[in-house]
């Protein structure tokens, strides 16, 4: 195992590092900020106890089966979590989750960060197909992905779990047609994406984010 202040990288970005996230990674993430904008509040951490903490860590690797990783920037601080799930390593597939810091976004982190781990998970740890799903109201992350080698194939409504009353705020009149009425509540329209093996080259590079003084 690898010392504290010695991590274990498995992806190098321009700006970035990736390694294992850890038990302590759980109280680093839970230090993070909210985001301003209530249809990004289910990604602010959920307030835990250290007790809760530890279960929650333990149902997300050992119960879920889940592989967690910390997005450090070149201060070793933890601007973002990524997360595959449904991993099937007999078909060399998984889902991803990743988020960030409110503070960090627009700043290129998760673009870049995510393109160090992409050559890692096709290369080392060699799986074949990467999927994930975004609501189609994030146009940043979908900007993202589209610049790390993702293709839409399919689409879907999903539950919408926000504080932000889209249907009513005139603030969302512009995107309130990706939103609509279900009989749990609120539904999201979501883009489905698929990276393959081998993938695209990069067609422009990630701006650099500053250095934290």
């Amino acid at each position: 195992m690898a010392e504290a202040n010695q991590p274990r990288w498995i992806a190098l970005g321009q700006f970035t590092r990736v390694r294992e996230f850890t038990r302590r990674d759980v109280d680093r993430w839970l230090e993070w900020g909210e985001h301003a904008d209530p249809l990004f509040s289910s990604y602010n951490p959920t307030p835990m106890t250290g007790p809760m903490r530890d279960a929650w860590f333990d149902d997300l690797v050992n119960r879920q089966g889940q592989l967690p990783y910390a997005i450090e920037d070149l201060d070793r601080r933890l601007v973002g979590r990524l997360f595959l799930r449904h991993v099937r390593q007999r078909e060399g597939t998984s889902v991803l989750g990743i988020d960030l810091d409110a503070g960090c976004l627009g700043q290129g982190f998760g673009t870049d960060a995510l393109r160090a781990f992409l050559a890692y998970y096709f290369g080392p740890a060699r799986f074949n197909k990467m999927y994930l799903s975004v609501a189609s109201f994030n146009e940043r992350a979908r900007r993202s992905y589209d610049r790390c080698g993702f293709s839409e194939f399919s689409s879907h409504w999903q539950s919408f779990k926000s504080d932000a009353r889209v249907l009513d705020d005139p603030r969302y009149a512009s995107i309130r047609h990706l939103f609509r009425r279900s009989a749990d509540g609120v539904e999201t329209l979501m883009h489905d994406m698929v990276a393959r093996s081998p993938l695209r080259r990069w067609p422009e590079p990630v701006r650099a984010a500053p250095r934290r003084r």
